[in-house]
């Protein structure tokens, strides 16, 4: 192929070198450009390789994987077996045992049947027990009761008894003193002789020591004929079973059953039930006690309804 001339006419021999200067890089870049691809493509190669190498790591791993699960499906499968014969062998236990249970449940029924009559029979039995045993607690209860009222009962008779002797000793001696003065009508309306004015005037000689007796006078009859209220003072307390003791008896006009205020200055602190009597003295139950403070000895009792604020 001829080369092409420049315009004008001029030589064609200048334009060679730069043809062949031309080709010549276009070669270059061509090289160039295939030598990169070259490069490139040993660079994938490599990748491609470590890839590779990867995936056959990775597939000897499962390969192991599946070395091990296919000797774990063996081993389920053997089980799987074995439960398969135990199974069997389970059926063969529940049909007996099925045959087993019908028996049981007759033999159930029957037993059911015996028990509803023992438990008929069991709740008639406890019923009369624990009918018997509340009997037997209020037995125990009263024969509780009753012992601790016997004791009460000892305490104040022994109580009673050595203030009645007390009693009885000052009365011989009043008796003994000279009577002249007023006269005293006592409980069963006997009349007897009467003390003389200074005697009548002063205090008596106290039944309780640290305590002074009042006078007789409660039984008197005024001038209008009418009994006056029992008025005295409280000799002794016992606060563990709640009674007292004052300083008048039946020759006082001092009853059973009698309801006494007792009274502090102008307030009443409390009231009590007369239980037992003597002559000079009597025993009464407390049955109220209130404020402002505890019944005390000398406290003064006035007949309940008498006259007590």
């Amino acid at each position: 192929m001829p080369f092409p001339s420049w315009p004008g006419g001029s030589s064609s021999r200048p334009v060679v070198p730069f043809l062949a200067a031309a080709v010549a890089i276009g070669a270059g870049a061509l090289l160039w450009s295939q030598f990169q691809q070259i490069r490139q493509k040993e660079h994938q190669l490599q990748i491609t390789q470590e890839q590779n190498r990867q995936l056959e790591t990775q597939s000897q791993e499962l390969t192991q994987k599946l070395t091990v699960t296919q000797g774990q499906l063996k081993s389920q499968d053997d089980r799987i077996t074995a439960l398969r014969r135990e199974l069997s062998s389970a059926s063969e236990s529940f049909e007996h045992s099925r045959a087993s249970l019908d028996e049981l449940q007759k033999r159930y029924e029957q037993l059911n049947e015996t028990h509803t009559r023992l438990e008929t029979q069991l709740a008639s039995v406890t019923g009369e027990r624990d009918e018997a045993r509340r009997r037997t607690e209020r037995l125990e209860q009263e024969h509780a009761e009753l012992s601790s009222s016997a004791v009460h009962l000892r305490e104040r008779m022994a109580l009673l008894e050595r203030d009645y002797r007390q009693a009885a000793d000052q009365l011989a001696q009043l008796q003994a003193m000279p009577n002249r003065g007023v006269t005293v009508v006592t409980a069963a309306g006997s009349t007897t002789s009467t003390a003389s004015p200074a005697t009548s005037q002063g205090p008596f000689p106290s039944l309780i020591p640290g305590t002074v007796e009042l006078p007789p006078i409660v039984v008197r009859k005024d001038q209008a004929g009418m009994s006056l209220p029992v008025r005295g003072r409280v000799a002794e307390i016992n606060e563990p079973h709640q009674f007292i003791v004052i300083d008048k008896g039946s020759l006082d006009g001092v009853q059973l059953g009698m309801v006494l205020d007792i009274v502090r200055g102008t307030t009443t602190v409390g009231r009590a039930t007369v239980v037992r009597v003597r002559p000079k003295l009597a025993a009464c139950d407390i049955v109220r006690s209130r404020s402002p403070g505890p019944i005390q000895v000398g406290d003064q009792v006035v007949q309940h309804g008498m006259g007590a604020p």
